[in-house]
């Protein structure tokens, strides 16, 4: 059962896992806080033992014990997470970028961490890179449907000049690598450093899978954001959570 963890096989898409915390940083339970969580590795992902690990997990994990709550993770397709915070069943979510249309229905906590996302290709040949967006014009890229690359970006797809082909579930990056190498697509959006953790982890599979220089729209802040429709349904006060939370936040190292 473990082993099919790990390898993704068999799992229920809702499964809930509680982050393992060390022993030191122990705190005593209190109320239990509902985090929906999707797989971003290495910042979120299952470790060995198939409990939910990474940077932001532990960081945001250990905030929310320090304010006296018992963080429990729910491992969530990205649409699925987003979905439970506008119907209020989950009390945050993580990571997530801030969008227009995301504000709608919660509140955003300070940076946890950055994303520094590029185009990924099939082999080294500095040719089949890009410069502007325009040079993507006529190819299939490979995203994570739901997910905000930017408004220049939108305007371009809006307009025709490339086709994206959007994966879903629990683990869409390693899908869409998965794609690149098979030939369904001919790029990836994928951010740098979960692309390098991914062909260490899968190696060498992903080998000839290539970044190429420049960033897709600027650095991307990650936050642990807030459902408004939980906090309103619990009588809480979202803005006097989040000032607490990020007071907290700032005196913890970034992931």
């Amino acid at each position: 059962m473990r082993n099919g963890f790990i390898r993704w096989g068999g799992l229920l898409l809702a499964a809930t896992l509680a982050v393992c915390l060390a022993a030191g940083d122990a705190r005593a339970r209190g109320p239990v806080f509902e985090v929906a969580a999707y797989l971003l590795p290495p910042s979120s992902r299952l470790d060995e033992s198939g409990n939910l690990s990474g940077g932001i997990v532990e960081v945001v994990g250990r905030v929310l014990s320090d304010m006296g709550y018992t963080p429990k993770f729910r491992v969530l397709p990205f649409r699925r997470c987003l979905e439970a915070m506008r119907d209020g069943t989950a009390a945050m979510m993580l990571p997530c970028v801030v969008s227009i249309e995301r504000q709608a229905f919660m509140r955003f906590s300070d940076p946890v961490e950055y994303m520094h996302t590029v185009l990924w290709k099939v082999g080294p040949d500095p040719a089949g890179c890009w410069e502007t967006l325009e040079d993507l014009a006529g190819l299939r890229i490979g995203v994570i449907e739901g997910y905000y690359y930017g408004p220049r970006w939108q305007e371009t797809l809006a307009a025709g000049t490339f086709r994206v082909e959007g994966s879903i579930g629990r683990d869409p990056n390693r899908a869409n690598f998965r794609m690149l190498v098979e030939g369904r697509v001919d790029m990836v959006v994928c951010d740098r450093r979960l692309g390098l953790f991914l062909q260490k982890e899968e190696a060498p599979l992903f080998d000839d899978v290539t970044p190429c220089p420049g960033e897709v729209g600027e650095s991307s802040a990650l936050c642990a954001p807030v459902s408004l429709r939980y906090f309103k349904d619990h009588g809480m006060s979202p803005d006097e959570f989040l000032g607490r939370f990020n007071a907290l936040l700032k005196g913890r190292p970034a992931p």
